[in-house]
């Protein structure tokens, strides 16, 4: 006999007849379906939007003899799936094998031009009498399928149009998950038009609609079920729309378990129930498998969920290469389980696989843990992947472009190192091809380095005997010495640049040299002091005060503050830690030792020794004043989650994903006891202010009291549903906090046992706990992005602190309460202040490429361009964040303040620029008008013009009252990324990807020259304060500084290792910033004072090991005396 369940599977038409519970809702939707030609049905996940639509919508349209209907689910590549529908309605006589041909030369004929609604008239002249229903099922998927944003918005403007040239022929209709609502909403033309067309929320089954679910479909076969059972069953489920597929699956275990044709009691328990009936079948299945197989089951399965960033784990469909070809053995034996569903995509000619349904993903304890050991690895590796799609969508001429470079090429080369098995033969070849193209490009550029010396050298021995012979003449003739003068300073300032690539130390005594000599030279001209200062901050920069602010490369994991509050430690899946000096922000030391993911860090109660544990099974102590590595302790046998020093610094406790806590001995680094108990993962451990008692945070969901000095368990605190990730004592000992997976934190007596509180009101997973040194204060870290502050008296919520742009998964207090540390998986640590709720300071802010930076005309505060969608607000004083200006529905690519300093403008490539007030930070107006990204902006010198540079070729300028275009300048052949007005506002300059950089005249309008130098495009020009000079930034990597009387270029300034994006000079001209897409923005100061004292700082250290350099003693002597 049949089973009338469907497990983990939604129903579809041809299960009908056994589709009940929603007759109420599907009656109401036929009615929207006839009323608007967009339905948007919104629901969590599991709460059976497809079974809704296929079993119920489609089934009672087809009822009526006059639609047609087509559905499909979007894919990697967005719009293929729609033409794949579109093949079957226009040509349904095609079989399997000729359709995806047609499909791609469709999708070909769309991309040329052919519009959605002219193919549309074509099916419904093919269908006169009929309206169309085009379903898109899993509509979520383009947002976890497609990584290409632009690509993404094509497709939705696709749809949009059709259903507004035939809004009485089709309806479309699409299921989308709750959580991904914000996704939908974040692109404007969609937003509204699901304003116009109210979308469908598809809410939780009362109990009534899920007893006729439960009872309907067995005596529609002549079955029964035993007294009670239903409502046994109906108490556990509860009313929560994720849970029907549990329902599902729990029923249809209970089916195949029936006795004489009734559903009994028995079989219920014996299945485990509800709750635990998917899991367990999961569970059974894998425990069936021998050891080897179990390994590769781990492999398959992450390669089969999508790591949420911001949302929950999503299941995602993987091709037959992806998960090894050597494992479809084990593929197909867990589809024969129903985990797993195997299936073809036609567009890649290849065979893939799916799990059954995402409830395995939320309710399968072993496949949770997986994703969480392995979220680093599939984070990243989905990345790639959509890296790779890019790639691969690229013309020829721009491929090179998207390969992997810098930090990104570095992190891949570790993974293909270590996961090498897991990565598809495209994905390692991908690597090794970008490899590849680093090497070439090393050789070409060091190539490139020695033939400059060369020639430098060349110049220089001809400049030297020219100076000589000059100098010799000017004494017998008395004519010459102040020529050969400033040509012997040239040649040092010179070639100081030219030795920058080879010997940092020589080219600063080179140019210091330089310096030297001006400054007994009297007669010095201006071009000549101009080079030697360039020369001088282009070295410094480099060598003796580099201006990177840097950090980890990857996800920060810990983060500890010293006992003195003056250094704070990082520890990153980068495999490192770093120490930071609080008050200025900077990096002191990295850390390098492990070999894998850095979990937590901890100093001991002296801030004299830092402890780290590592995914590489090991602990390791750290000097903290020379940075050094003490002792690595070894002895577990997986990942270690956390540490913690005893108060008095002697022992160490560490906890482990081998589900033991160790305790150390510091001074001989000997393990002292194994704390056996958990049954599952440790993630993290605690001492009490005493140092007698211990707590230990277990995934078995559990809290855990150790004596320590016996190493005995006091005591098993229970009640979270879920695993248990932090745990926090007050600073008197007599309360502990837990953070856990089940969104909530408790509150517990540690002489009791037994809870005090529990804090709700988190919306996500929580990551970590602490206690303020005065206890009057608990933060809690979410996977929600948020950080929480409670009061410890009344347990109330104080704060949510907001900034963090995916999980925040550390938070620690400086020892005097006042500032609050916290880490995050978008790469950043964050300072907050406790007493306004501010954020402080952000080391590595922005989570993408810096596109720009510009001042505000008093010098007080920068602003940067990211490619993360906003634009950032700094106070240049402190380095601080002010604020992130949010509105920007795609990268945003420029920024430009008002000569009053009380508007900002960025452009973007949403092809939008927006003014904000940058007292209230509100959004004042939006430009619209180009017709394809705003590359770069510029106010006039008195406010009341706005230039603006696109993408579409065309330079624009605004009237700032009025906002209306006064003209369009053209004349670059290719995209225009940047422009400036010169200070007196008679000129405005444009930098364009035809590798020139144009003048123009603002009064006529006309182009005055074009400066060409650059070997790349060009990104970014400035003007300096005193309208002399022209800074441009270009792909070239290279920042170029040029004279505006001669229009010739004065100084090439490298450092950067990526291209440069942005450029702007500060008020008083002083400082230079730049910004690149190697993440880092670059402050090159001017100001030749303190230039100076830094290449003396340099000096004096440099001579330290060095005394017998007389080349630099006669520096010091000269030069530098009294400016240390």
């Amino acid at each position: 006999m049949s089973c009338p369940y469907r497990g983990l599977l939604a129903f579809h038409e041809q299960d009908r007849e056994y589709f009940f519970g929603r007759e109420k809702y599907v009656e109401g939707l036929l009615k929207v379906v006839h009323q608007q030609p967009l339905v948007a049905l919104i629901g969590a996940s599991g709460s059976g939007k497809s079974s809704v639509v296929f079993a119920g919508l489609i089934p009672r349209l087809r009822e009526t003899g006059n639609w047609l209907i087509e559905s499909f689910r979007p894919q990697s590549q967005a719009s293929y799936g729609l033409a794949s529908a579109l093949v079957r309605l226009l040509q349904p006589e095609l079989d399997e094998i000729q359709q995806p041909g047609r499909a791609k030369e469709l999708l070909a004929d769309i991309e040329k031009g052919l519009t959605l609604p002219e193919v549309l008239a074509s099916v419904l002249q093919r269908h006169p009498h009929q309206r169309l229903l085009l379903v898109i099922d899993q509509f979520e998927e383009l947002y976890t399928l497609c990584q290409d944003s632009q690509e993404q918005q094509r497709f939705v403007d696709v749809l949009l149009a059709a259903i507004q040239s035939a809004p009485n022929n089709l309806t479309l209709v699409l299921t989308l998950r709750a959580d991904f609502f914000s996704y939908v909403l974040n692109y404007a033309p969609f937003g509204e038009a699901l304003q116009q067309h109210k979308p469908q929320l598809l809410s939780a089954m009362n109990r009534e609609e899920m007893e006729t679910a439960i009872e309907q479909p067995a005596k529609k076969m002549g079955v029964t079920l035993e007294e009670g059972l239903t409502e046994r069953i109906l108490d556990d489920v509860k009313q929560e729309p994720g849970n029907l597929p549990l329902l599902e699956f729990a029923l249809t275990q209970l089916w195949a378990k029936q006795s004489r044709r009734q559903l009994t009691h028995q079989a219920y328990v014996q299945i485990g129930g509800v709750a635990k009936a998917l899991a367990n079948h999961a569970e059974t299945v894998f425990e069936q498998l021998n050891e080897a197989d179990k390994k590769r089951a781990e492999r398959v399965f992450i390669q089969l969920v999508h790591p949420g960033e911001g949302t929950e784990d999503t299941r995602c469909i993987a091709t037959r290469e992806a998960i090894s070809g050597n494992n479809w053995d084990l593929v197909t034996q867990l589809a024969s389980k129903r985990l797993v569903v195997t299936g073809r995509d036609e567009e890649k000619q290849a065979e893939t696989v799916e799990v059954v349904h995402e409830a395995l993903i939320r309710e399968w304890t072993q496949l949770r843990g997986w994703m969480n050991d392995h979220r680093k690895f599939r984070t990243w590796q989905e990345r790639l992947k959509g890296r790779m799609r890019e790639w691969d969508a690229a013309g020829k001429e721009d491929k090179q472009a998207l390969l992997l470079r810098g930090s990104p090429l570095a992190e891949a080369e570790d993974w293909l190192s270590k996961r090498k098995e897991e990565l598809g033969d495209t994905e390692t070849n991908f690597i090794q091809e970008s490899v590849a193209l680093r090497e070439q490009e090393k050789e070409e550029e060091k190539r490139r380095r020695e033939e400059k010396i060369r020639q430098q050298r060349r110049i220089n021995i001809v400049l030297t005997s020219f100076s000589v012979a000059a100098m010799t003449l000017a004494g017998l003739a008395g004519i010459g010495w102040r020529s050969a003068a400033i040509n012997e300073i040239n040649s040092n300032a010179k070639n100081s640049s030219a030795l920058l690539s080879l010997d940092g130390q020589e080219a600063l005594k080179t140019s210091l040299k330089a310096v030297v000599q001006m400054q007994h030279t009297p007669w010095v001209d201006v071009n000549t002091r101009t080079q030697v200062e360039l020369a001088l901050m282009h070295i410094v920069h480099n060598v003796a005060a580099p201006n990177t602010l840097g950090g980890h490369a990857n996800s920060v994991y810990g983060v500890s503050f010293s006992p003195n509050g003056k250094m704070l430690a990082t520890a990153s899946a980068d495999n490192t830690l770093k120490l930071w000096n609080i008050s200025t922000g900077k990096e002191i030391k990295t850390l390098i030792g492990h070999t894998n993911s850095v979990n937590g860090v901890s100093f001991s109660p002296d801030g004299k020794m830092l402890a780290s544990a590592s995914d590489d099974n090991t602990l390791k102590l750290w000097n903290t004043s020379t940075g050094k590595e003490i002792k690595t302790l070894i002895g577990h046998t997986n990942s270690v989650k956390g540490v913690n020093f005893s108060p008095n610094g002697k022992m160490l406790a560490s906890a482990s994903s081998d589900n033991m806590v160790k305790l150390w001995d510091i001074s001989t680094g000997k393990e002292i006891k194994t704390l056996i108990g958990h049954t599952n993962r440790v993630n993290g451990v605690s001492f009490s202010p005493d140092g007698k008692m211990l707590a230990s945070a277990s995934v078995d969901r559990t809290v855990k009291l150790w004596n320590t000095s016996t190493g005995k368990e006091i005591k098993t605190l229970s009640g979270h549903t879920n695993w248990v990730y932090s745990v926090s004592f007050s600073p008197d000992g007599k309360m502990l906090a837990s953070a856990s997976v089940d969104r909530t934190v408790k509150l517990w007596n540690t002489s009791t046992g037994k809870e005090i509180k529990t804090l709700i009101g988190l919306t996500d997973l929580v990551l970590s706990v602490s206690f303020s040194p005065d206890g009057k204060m608990l933060a809690t870290a979410s996977g929600d992005n948020k950080v929480k502050l409670w009061d410890t008296n009344t347990y109330k919520e104080i704060k949510t602190l907001i900034g963090h742009t995916n999980w925040v998964y550390g938070v620690s207090f400086s020892p005097n309460s006042k500032m609050l540390a916290t880490v995050s998986g978008d790469n950043t640590a964050k300072l907050w202040d406790t007493s306004t709720y501010k954020e402080i300071k952000t080391l590595n802010s922005h989570t993408n490429w810096v596109y720009g930076v510009s001042f505000n005309p008093d010098g007080k505060m920068l602003a940067s361009a990211s490619g993360d969608n906003t634009v950032k607000l700094w106070d240049t004083s402190t380095s601080k964040e002010i604020k992130t200006l949010i509105g920007h529905t795609n990268s945003v690519k420029s920024i430009s303040f008002s000569p009053d300093g009380k508007m900002l403008a960025s452009a973007s490539d949403d092809n939008t620029v927006k003014l904000w007030d940058t007292i209230t930070y509100n959004e004042i107006k939006t430009l619209t008008g180009h017709t394809n990204s705003v590359n770069s902006l510029s106010f006039s010198p008195d406010g009341k013009m706005l230039a603006t540079a696109s993408v579409d070729h065309t330079v624009k300028l605004w009237d700032t009252s009025t906002y209306n275009e006064i003209k369009t300048l053209t004349g670059h052949t290719n995209s225009v990324n940047s422009l400036s007005f010169s200070p007196d506002g008679k000129m405005l300059a444009t930098a364009g990807d035809d590798n020139t950089i144009k003048l123009w005249d603002t009064s006529t309008y006309n182009e005055i020259k074009s400066l060409i130098g650059h070997t790349n495009s060009v990104n970014g020009v400035s003007f300096s304060p005193d309208g002399k000079m022209l800074a441009s930034v270009s792909v070239d990597k290279m920042v170029k500084l040029w004279n505006i009387n001669t229009y010739k270029e004065i100084k090439t300034l490298s450092g950067h290792a990526y291209w440069v994006y942005g450029v702007s000079f500060s008020p008083d001209g002083k400082i230079l910033a730049t910004a690149s897409a190697d993440k880092t923005v670059r402050l090159w100061r001017r100001d030749f004072d303190y230039l100076l004292n830094q290449g003396c700082n340099f000096i004096g250290e440099y001579l330290k090991p060095n005394p017998k350099d007389e080349e630099a003693r006669e520096i010091d002597k000269n030069l530098c005396k009294g400016k240390r």
